[in-house]
C-alpha cells in the first residue's frame, strides 16, 4: 500500500515558511581535574571555555578586572579572549607558566586533595562555528543555579568513572549546559560581524573548507561578485582583507588541532590548507609568537596537565 502525504490545509501554521539560524556546536573536551598550580601570564585560544571550581582560590584577570572562580559561580570565556590565571595568590611567571594538576577519578586524587591546597576544576572547551565564534572577547560570570548545578554534578559523576567516552545522556547534558549559558548572554552580544548575506556565505564557506582553495577568485565566486568588488566589500565588512582573514582562521583551527587532537604537525598543516610544514610553521609563529612544535608540547591534551 502506497503512503500518501497530506498537503497542509489552508490556514495550517505548518505551511508558513520559517527561517532558523543554524550553528554547529563542536565539543573539544569536558574534563574534571585537580589543580595545585594554575599560574598563566596569558591564555588566549580560538574557542569558548566554561569553568566551575568546587573550592575558592582561583582567579581570572581580564581587562583590568579580577574574577573569582568560586563554588557558587560559573565562568564562560569567549574565543580569543586574552586573560591571566592564578591560584592562592601564587606568583605568575613573567615567562612561561606554572601548572600542576591531573584527572580526578581515583582514590589517590581525593587523598591528595584532602592533604594539599588542591582545587577541583571542571571545564568544557567548544566552538559554535561562524559567524558566532566571532563574538567580542569577554569573561561572563553566572550564578550557579540549581539547574546548572544539577547538570554539572551529572557530568562530574560520569567523569569520575569514564573520561574518554560519553553516553548519549551525558552528551545531551553537556550540550544543554552550553546552550543554556550561551542563551543567557545579552541578545546584543550576537550582533553579526556582517549583515551582508554574500559575506556571511563566504565566511561559512571558509569555516568548512580551510584545506581547500580559498583564493580571492574562488571566494568571489562563492559571493557571486567580481574579485575586486568582493575584496572591497569583504574588507569594509570584516575590517581586514580576505586573505588575512583566511590566514587567521587557518591558524585558529591549527591551534584547536594542536591542543585537542593527536595529529602531527605535518597533518595539521595539511588539514588547515598550508602547502607544507615549513610554510605553516612560519605563518603560525608570525601570528602566535611561538612555533607549532612548542605550542603542541605545552598545550596538547594528552599531556599529564592541561590548563
Amino acid at each position: 500500500m502506497k503512503t500518501r502525504l497530506k498537503k497542509p490545509d489552508k490556514g495550517d501554521p505548518s505551511e508558513i515558511l520559517q527561517m532558523f539560524p543554524s550553528y554547529n556546536l563542536h565539543l573539544h573536551c569536558c574534563r574534571y581535574w585537580w589543580l595545585q598550580h594554575w599560574e598563566f601570564n596569558e591564555l588566549s585560544f580560538p574557542y569558548w571555555r566554561i569553568y566551575h571550581n568546587s573550592e575558592e582560590g582561583a582567579v581570572i584577570m581580564y581587562d583590568n578586572k579580577t574574577y573569582q572562580l568560586t563554588p557558587d559561580k560559573i565562568v564562560m570565556i569567549a574565543p580569543n579572549t586574552s586573560y591571566a590565571t592564578r591560584l592562592h595568590n601564587y606568583k605568575i611567571p613573567q615567562n612561561g607558566y606554572e601548572l600542576k594538576g591531573g584527572r580526578i577519578g581515583s582514590s589517590e586524587c581525593f587523598e591528595k586533595m584532602q592533604k594539599e591546597k588542591y582545587i577541583q576544576h571542571f571545564f568544557i572547551h567548544f566552538n559554535i562555528g561562524m559567524p558566532y565564534d566571532n563574538i567580542a572577547p569577554g569573561v561572563f560570570v553566572y550564578d550557579l543555579t540549581d539547574h546548572f548545578k544539577e547538570k554539572i554534578e551529572v557530568l562530574k559523576q560520569h567523569l569520575n568513572h569514564e573520561h574518554t567516552r560519553f553516553t548519549f545522556y551525558a552528551n545531551l547534558v553537556i550540550r544543554s549546559l552550553v546552550s543554556d549559558l550561551l542563551s543567557s548572554l545579552p541578545e546584543s552580544s550576537w550582533n553579526l560581524i556582517s549583515n551582508d548575506f554574500r559575506i556571511l556565505e563566504v565566511l561559512s564557506h571558509i569555516e568548512t573548507n580551510l584545506n581547500e582553495d580559498l583564493s580571492n577568485i574562488s571566494l568571489s565566486n562563492i559571493a557571486g561578485m567580481a574579485p575586486n568588488a568582493f575584496i572591497r566589500l569583504f574588507t569594509k565588512e570584516i575590517s581586514t582583507s580576505p586573505q588575512k582573514y583566511v590566514k587567521r582562521k587557518r591558524i585558529d583551527r591549527a591551534c584547536v588541532y594542536l591542543h585537542h587532537s593527536n595529529l602531527t604537525i605535518d597533518e595539521v598543516a595539511w588539514q588547515t590548507g598550508f602547502a607544507d610544514r615549513y610554510h605553516f610553521s612560519r605563518i603560525f609563529k608570525e601570528i602566535t609568537g611561538i612555533s607549532p612544535a612548542r605550542y603542541k608540547k605545552e598545550f596538547e591534551i594528552n599531556l599529564s596537565f592541561e590548563p
